[in-house]
C-alpha cells in the first residue's frame, strides 16, 4: 500500500491530503511561519480516518512532512498536539519528536490593575526585552537548539514593536501580553508572578477577549498559574530535521 500527500487545492496553501492508494484517507496542515520563527516547519493538524489508523498512514504523512519542510528550508519540525491526545502523542514520539514546551490558557475578568503594577517606559521596555531576548536565546542552546534557530525562535517571540509595553512591579519583573498571549513573564517569587498574572488577565479582558494564554517549557510557575486558573490546553513537540 502507498501512502502519499497531495495538496488539498488552489486557496489552501500548506493543507495537504493524505492518500492511500490515491484514495482520501485524512489530511495534514503544515506551515514554516509558526511562532517559533523562521527555520521551524510546523504541523498544525493531522488526522487519519478512524477506519484507517493503525496503518501507518499518520507516520508516513508526518515524515513525507518533513521532507516538504526540508525542501523550505526548514532546519526544524514542531507539532502542535492537544493535551491529552494519546494517539497522536504516541506518534510523534515513535518518530523522535521530543516534549518543548505546553500552551496554558485561563479565564480573564477586567479587576483592574493590581497595586503597583505600572506600564513600563520606553526605556525600560528596550533594556528589559534585550535581557529576556538574551536570557531565552540561552537557555535554547543549552535544550540543543543551534544558534541560529535558538535566535530565531526568541525574536518570534519578543520582536513585537507595536504591542503594549509590558507591565512591571518596578523590580525588574515583569509580564508582557498583546492580543491574549503572555509573551513573556519574569518574577522573582511567587506574589509577584500572581500579581503579573492578574495584571495580564485584566489587559485581556479589557481588550474583549475571554481568556489569556502562556506558553512554558518547564514548571518555573507551575503552581502560580494553577492558582490562577490556567489549565494545559496544547502540548509542543519538536526535533531538528538537519
Amino acid at each position: 500500500m502507498t501512502t502519499t500527500l497531495r495538496p488539498a487545492g488552489p486557496g489552501r496553501d500548506g493543507v495537504y491530503t493524505i492518500c492511500a492508494n490515491g484514495r482520501s484517507v485524512g489530511g495534514v496542515h503544515l506551515t514554516p511561519l509558526g511562532p517559533w520563527g523562521a527555520g521551524t516547519g510546523w504541523i498544525l493538524h493531522i488526522q487519519v480516518l478512524p477506519s484507517r489508523r493503525r496503518r501507518g498512514h499518520g507516520c508516513v504523512a508526518m515524515l513525507a512532512a518533513e521532507e516538504i519542510m526540508r525542501g523550505r528550508r526548514c532546519t526544524r519540525m514542531a507539532a502542535a498536539v492537544p493535551e491529552g491526545n494519546r494517539a497522536t502523542t504516541g506518534l510523534v514520539q515513535a518518530l523522535g519528536y521530543t516534549s518543548d514546551s505546553r500552551r496554558l490558557v485561563a479565564p480573564v475578568r477586567a479587576g483592574g490593575l493590581p497595586h503597583g503594577v505600572r506600564m513600563m517606559d520606553t526605556d525600560e521596555r528596550d533594556a528589559w526585552c534585550a535581557a529576556e531576548l538574551h536570557r531565552f536565546a540561552a537557555s535554547l542552546r543549552a535544550a540543543g537548539w543551534a544558534e541560529a534557530a535558538a535566535q530565531a525562535r526568541a525574536h518570534a517571540r519578543l520582536d513585537h514593536p507595536t504591542a503594549p509595553a509590558p507591565y512591571t512591579l518596578g523590580d525588574g519583573s515583569a509580564v508582557w501580553v498583546a492580543h491574549g498571549v503572555i509573551l513573556a513573564l519574569t518574577a522573582p517569587n511567587p506574589e509577584a508572578t500572581a500579581l503579573l498574572l492578574r495584571a495580564a488577565g485584566h489587559v485581556t479582558a479589557t481588550g474583549g477577549l475571554p481568556e489569556v494564554a502562556i506558553e512554558v517549557s518547564d514548571d518555573t510557575y507551575a503552581k502560580s498559574l494553577a492558582a490562577a486558573g490556567f489549565a494545559p490546553r496544547t502540548r509542543y513537540w519538536g526535533k531538528p530535521i538537519l
